[in-house]
């Protein structure tokens, strides 16, 4: 009994070890798209926060001190900022080949893998400035 036991381990773990582990490039393809369109509504919360900081800067919400001259052109930087992640998307989609094809299965694979670095690091300026800029607009209460 216990032969047969280590032999049916045997088989099932050598069966594990043998699937196809790396997805292919259609699911890494349907991941980017993913990440996409997750990044379309926050490009939402991006441009409206710019929004936001834009009427703040024009309002009389920041007092003519020499530390509003300092805050001031920290929202400035902020709107520069939020204008970049924004404009680093636009870049990603203008020159995204959504019916990429390779050659080969290994090359629509390497195409979509880059794709995903180049899109995780617009989703990760798109997470760090919103998150920057709804700090600020949450101080001075813009609504």
């Amino acid at each position: 009994m216990k032969r047969l036991n280590i032999l049916l381990l045997s088989i099932a773990t050598a069966l594990l070890f043998s699937c196809k582990t790396e997805p292919d490039s259609k699911a890494i393809r349907q991941e980017v798209l993913n990440i996409h369109d997750k990044l379309m509504i926050d490009g939402e919360k991006v441009v409206k926060n710019k929004m936001k900081l834009d009427r703040l800067l024009v309002s009389d919400q920041i007092k003519l001190t020499q530390d509003s001259v300092l805050q001031k052109q920290k929202i400035n930087d902020l709107i520069i900022r939020l204008n970049a992640a924004d404009e680093k998307m636009m870049d990603w989609m203008h020159f995204f080949k959504d019916d990429f094809k390779g050659k080969t299965e290994q090359e629509d694979l390497d195409y979509y893998k880059s794709e995903m670095v180049k899109i995780r690091a617009v989703e990760d300026s798109y997470i760090k400035i919103t998150r920057e800029s709804d700090s600020l607009i949450n101080v001075y209460q813009v609504k």
